[in-house]
């Protein structure tokens, strides 16, 4: 059984095409990445029981890395936050190639332009629905080596 790292998650997001395709498009640069699932507790009392049960689940993803100065991944993502659209945003581990896909919606994006370091992204996105998994026959290029 091997460690996973870091490196080896990367993050793409699916743009709908005219026409009712779509492209994949891998986010350029990327630093960091994470998902979070969490669960509403809800307090139940009966006649016979009380404590806790499971509310409403919410799962977010965030990522950040360095900014490119022509990402067309980051540049979905900023339209998609304008223009109140969803995008399937996909954890894609790009050593089994299997890929977590969900509908999100981008509820965070910023950039930072620090003086004379580079300029940064940072994106967090709350999912819409459920996920599902995928298995991929490639991963979208993307430049990850600076």
């Amino acid at each position: 059984m091997a460690i996973l790292k870091g490196k080896d998650i990367v993050y793409a997001v699916r743009v709908p095409d005219e026409g009712g395709t779509s492209t994949t498009l891998r986010v350029l640069y990327q630093t960091t990445g994470s998902r979070s699932k969490e669960r509403d507790e809800v307090d139940v009392s009966t006649k016979d029981i009380s404590g806790s049960a499971y509310g409403l689940k919410t799962e977010t993803i965030s990522f950040e890395g360095l900014m490119s100065a022509d990402d067309p991944a980051l540049q979905a993502l900023e339209d998609a936050i304008d223009n109140a659209k969803y995008l399937e945003i996909l954890e894609i581990n790009v050593n089994t190639m299997n890929a977590t896909v969900g509908k999100y919606m981008i509820s965070s994006f910023e950039v930072e332009y620090p003086g004379d370091d580079n300029a940064t992204y940072s994106i967090e996105a709350s999912l819409a629905g459920d996920t599902t998994e995928e298995t991929l026959t490639t991963v979208p290029a993307g430049a990850d080596e600076i």
